[in-house]
């Protein structure tokens, strides 16, 4: 099989790498790419550090918005809950991406993650449970509140009836202590824990007779006489002649694990009808399904107790169900509705085809595009209780089954509940024969927000320097400017000045709580600095483009954080605005708890990690555990080319205008599909934008590799002394090991006695981009090394970097960049990384090193003297 033939017909990536593998020796020729054996393992760990860099933004998105819910007071107990599951769960996901990247090695974040939740947990139970006594609630006494008595379908209804005061039912709940009344009352729990803990539970083909017998028990018992009656009496309540819906509302269901249609719900129950409907409920739990589902999840039984919710009918004209953003294609930021004539249920079982509307979000759910489907049946309610299929009347065959103002009125409700709620919806809904719109559950997606690319405009007219920065941290402060454009400046940083840079940095935490304001020039307002700046109440202004280039230091500013602003001068009409000191605000309800709980969450107590290690105790938040995690996860990733070193799978890229030796590993998009089993590739069939700028840099015109410098005659007598102890040293053709992808490349350049690691992260998300450099070695003295260590230090600081020598070694490192500034920085490292080339031997002195960087920043690059 040619492969020319292969490429054509493979499906994806992997398909490819499967039909090389599995040829015979015969068909695999020598330019033919074969992968090595640690080829899965540099593949895994890059896949593991791609979703652990995923997980960051979506912890750091959470963080943002929870703070900026409660900065605001818009924030709702329910919605607070809504983000810390979410919080929880994905730091857990995040901390796991680590371990799978690194054998475990950092198992231990698990039992920090425990204690700070248990912490958690402890804050939350100061919140007083005020319960209605008894087993049977109306609807218009519940809310979330009573979650863990009503389950989530009855406590979510409740709250948007009771809170929001929108259109829904009346009913009631069969509360959990029911429940519990009930498997008490005909001793079923101990019956029913014996039949689980049978060893065929677990196999799938045995577990349907434990489910029937379970389930026989139920049906066969009694409800107690106390429980009944309140059942009749809220029935009384309602209407006797009423009909009803009866649904299971299980403790955790229509949370993070919706546990959709496993249990049974009823439609169209007649009064005296509801007691065994009750039952039938109950029994759902141990269905055989319900059982697979929740033994799949690692539940235990104890861990959903079963309350039921009891619902007057609906009879309904159109119903179905709203996505309040699309869950395919959550970026496109557009919700989606689905219709049917009659009841709902065929809208989400697929009997038939609803009529679908995408709406914008952005737009105030302006209907983007319809499909209106020809629905030839509909469910119905019987007169005698359950439902029917009928045929739709051929004249509304082909019509649409809910009308444009409808749509309007039902997505301003479902803006209303997800605003509420903290996090989009899957609601059903219901329009009665009176056009009257009701909301029948609603219940969250889970869906995490795309991050959007920061804007980076600039405009100026009369006292505004910048109109266009993007808020990070609220209120208005005015105070001198002082750029910090030098770590060694933070500590001349002086009280109430306006804190200015390029970059944010972790290192600017020391400082920000005696700073005014912040501008930045680039950023997110989900990055660290961004969350801490609103922790600490201080207007903060991130990608304000080349701010450091318009300011000047002792420039007195005003900053606008609410809207992105920044005047020259003091602006006093504006100032008083001031940031919201919490030690003097009037708390909202649950404020307190909510306050004590995030003093687990935001706090960034890790300032610096050190080499040696952080022990577990010194975590004390979220906060903290990102910032580690994110920090170590890149210098595992630094480490990454010690597996490609005799790997089988490398390529080599074929260059005339390099003389070393480049083997490439390509993990995911880094190499152009023709070129993918070619064992020689070109710089052309290149993809991965870092690599692709640092050999831009590298193969700048006047970047020489080869040819002689101007060498101190001290450092030659060096090289020649070393040479005689150390022997084998390549002084031609050094290798050069290159994992890439579209995104990342780590690239380990060995170069006679030079050693010289780039590792760097480049698309369009700020958060997520990345340049670490360390340099090592050469073949003069101590001095003429530190010498030339000291040059890489000053141009790379230039570029902004963060800077630390060792001797000769070198570590450097910059992140938050721009992809621009990014490409921008590894052009000048594969640059620098040609005219550093014996320079250990050139540089005689610090006046030369001057000169050097001097020439270099003005782009003299062969060096050349006047």
């Amino acid at each position: 099989m040619k492969l020319d033939s292969i490429i054509k017909k493979a499906e994806g990536f992997f398909r490819k790498i499967d039909n090389v593998l599995h040829r015979k020796n015969k068909e695999t020729g020598p330019d033919l790419l074969i992968p090595g054996d640690n080829y899965q393992k540099l593949r895994s760990r890059y896949y593991s550090y791609k979703n652990l860099l995923l997980k960051n933004n979506e912890l750091l998105d959470a963080l943002s918005e929870i703070n900026e819910g409660i900065d605001s007071k818009t924030i709702t107990l329910p919605a607070f809950r809504s983000y810390l599951s979410r919080i929880f769960d994905t730091t857990f996901e995040f901390i796991q991406s680590l371990n799978d990247m690194t054998a475990n090695r950092y198992i231990y974040l698990y039992d920090v993650l425990d204690r700070i939740r248990l912490a958690v947990d402890a804050c939350l139970k100061e919140e007083p449970e005020e319960l209605p006594a008894g087993f049977v609630i109306p609807l218009e006494k519940i809310t979330a509140e009573h979650l863990k008595i009503t389950g989530g379908k009855a406590a979510h209804l409740g709250e948007i009836r009771n809170i929001l005061k929108l259109s829904a039912p009346r009913g009631f709940s069969i509360t959990v202590p029911a429940y519990r009344e009930f498997m008490s009352f005909n001793n079923l729990q101990e019956r029913v824990n014996n039949l689980l803990a049978s060893p065929d539970i677990n196999d799938p083909g045995k577990i349907e007779p434990v489910s029937k017998e379970i389930q026989k028990l139920i049906m066969q018992s009694a409800l107690p006489p106390g429980i009944e009656e309140e059942i009749y009496r809220e029935i009384e309540r309602i209407g006797n002649r009423k009909r009803f819906s009866v649904r299971s509302s299980a403790v955790g269901e229509d949370g993070k694990l919706s546990f959709a249609g496993q249990f049974r719900s009823l439609l169209n129950v007649k009064r005296e009808s509801v007691i065994q409907a009750y039952k039938e409920v109950i029994a759902s739990k141990y269905s055989s399904r319900a059982l697979f589902y929740r033994l799949a999840m690692r539940l235990r039984d104890k861990d959903i107790p079963m309350a039921v919710f009891v619902l007057e009918m609906v009879d309904s004209r159109s119903s179905g169900v709203i996505y309040t953003l699309n869950p395919s294609y959550p970026e496109k930021d557009e919700a989606v509705l689905s219709s049917v004539w009659g009841q709902g249920q065929y809208a989400v079982g697929g009997t038939v085809s609803p009529d679908m509307f995408i709406l914008g979000r952005g737009n105030k759910g302006k209907i983007i595009n319809r499909t209106i489907a020809a629905k030839d049946v509909k469910l119905t309610l019987k007169p005698s209780g359950g439902v029917e299929e009928v045929p739709v009347p051929e004249e509304s065959r082909e019509k649409p089954s809910i009308s444009d103002e409808e749509i309007r009125m039902l997505y301003h409700y479902c803006c209303l509940i997800e605003r509420h709620f903290g996090m989009p919806q899957d609601i059903e809904w219901a329009i009665d024969n009176d056009r009257r719109l009701h909301i029948l559950q609603a219940r969250p997606l889970n869906i995490r927000r795309v991050i959007p690319v920061a804007p980076t405009d600039i405009s100026t007219e009369k006292k505004i320097i910048l109109s266009k920065g993007e808020p990070a941290g609220r209120g208005v402060a005015s105070g001198p400017v002082f750029i910090i454009d030098s770590f060694d400046r933070i500590p001349d940083f002086p009280g109430g000045a306006v804190l200015v840079a390029k970059n944010s940095s972790n290192e600017f935490v020391k400082i920000m709580q005696s700073a005014s304001a912040i501008i930045i020039g680039t950023g997110s307002r989900t990055s660290h600095l961004a969350t801490i700046a609103r922790e600490f109440n201080i207007p903060a202004v991130i990608n304000a483009a080349n701010i450091v280039d318009i300011l000047r230091n002792e420039t007195v500013v005003t900053v606008d954080a609410d809207k992105g602003v920044i005047y020259r001068g003091r602006i006093n009409g504006l100032l008083h605005r001031k940031p919201e000191d919490i030690s003097d605000r009037q708390y909202l309800p649950h404020e307190k708890i909510i306050r004590s709980v995030m003093k687990n969450i935001t706090p960034l107590n890790l300032l610096r990690i050190d080499a040696s290690g952080i022990s577990p105790e010194e975590f004390r938040t979220i906060h903290d555990i990102v910032r580690y995690v994110h920090e170590v996860s890149v210098k595992e990733m630094f480490r990454i080319g010690e597996l490609a070193e005799g790997e089988g799978s490398t390529q080599q890229l074929v260059s005339d205008l390099i003389p070393m030796f480049f083997y490439v590993i390509d993990l995911d998009g880094g190499i152009a599909e023709e070129a993918m089993f070619l064992r020689k590739i070109s710089p052309e069939h290149i993809n991965s934008i870092p690599f692709r700028a640092l050999w831009r840099g590298m193969t700048y015109e006047g970047v020489r590799w080869s040819g002689a410098v101007d060498i101190d005659m001290g450092g030659l007598a060096s090289v020649m002394a070393r040479s005689f102890v150390r022997t084998g040293v390549e002084e031609k053709g050094g290798k050069v090991y290159v994992i890439i992808t579209d995104q990342y490349v780590n690239m380990s350049v060995k170069l006679a006695y030079h050693f010289t690691v780039f590792d760097a992260f480049c698309g369009e998300s700020y958060i997520n981009n990345y340049i670490n450099f360390r340099f090592q070695g050469g073949g003069a003295s101590a001095e003429g090394r530190y010498r030339r260590a000291l040059f890489i230090k000053e141009v790379l600081e230039s570029l902004d970097f963060r800077v630390e020598v060792k001797g000769d070694m070198i570590i450097a490192d910059i992140k938050g960049a721009s992809q621009k500034d990014t490409e921008y920085r590894l052009d000048i490292l594969g640059r620098l990384l040609g005219c550093s080339r014996q320079l250990d031997m050139a540089i005689s002195s610090m006046e030369a090193k001057d000169w050097y960087v001097k020439a270099f920043l003005e782009g003299n690059y062969s060096f050349a003297h006047d």
